[in-house]
């Protein structure tokens, strides 16, 4: 919880987030770092390749669009841990470094009604942690075909060209802003 509390908020909506996420924590305590049926903690990450041009994304089965990619804590509590851990099985990339150890954002994300491995999964919120890190563009992929349908690395201007989900673009801006300022 030390990175959320450490965590400065970079605007309005991330202050809002960061008060509702120690609220919530105050609440439930270590319960947020397993999937709880209304809201839970999960770490993300963008991936950058080395000249800062493109990013790595995976297409996504469930939202049916390219995206980041992250996961949930499953009841670990290094956020860091786990972001890298999610680059690494969804892409298959093996050689993949932080560009801050300290998150590049934070925000609650709402997750809308879905079906995944022949289950119901209702709305809920994930309050997520994001990361930057860069890798070797040229570091073979893997497609991990349990959660998707692909991966592949897309110029930063055409990320709006392949991104379906229009909720999640202001916060790939976000970060990349971040990182390339």
């Amino acid at each position: 919880m030390d990175i959320i509390l450490n965590y400065e908020p970079q605007d309005d909506f991330e202050v809002s987030d960061k008060a509702y996420m120690i609220h919530a924590y105050e609440l439930f305590k270590e319960k947020l770092y397993f999937r709880q049926e209304f809201f839970h903690f999960t770490a993300s990450g963008i991936v950058f390749n080395q000249t800062k041009t493109k990013v790595l994304l995976i297409y996504h089965k469930i939202y049916d669009s390219w995206g980041w990619m992250g996961g949930h804590m499953d009841g670990e509590i290094d956020f860091n841990y786990v972001a890298l851990k999610e680059i690494k099985e969804e892409s298959g990339l093996k050689n993949v470094q932080f560009i801050f150890k300290e998150p590049v954002s934070i925000e609650i994300l709402p997750v809308w009604m879905h079906h995944k491995n022949g289950g119901v999964i209702s709305s809920h919120q994930h309050f997520n942690v994001s990361f930057a890190f860069v890798a070797d563009e040229n570091e073979p992929l893997e497609v991990n075909s349990l959660e998707t349908k692909g991966v592949k690395w897309v110029d930063i201007s055409d990320i709006d060209k392949v991104v379906r989900e229009v909720d999640m673009l202001p916060i790939y801006h976000k970060i990349i802003n971040r990182v390339l300022k």
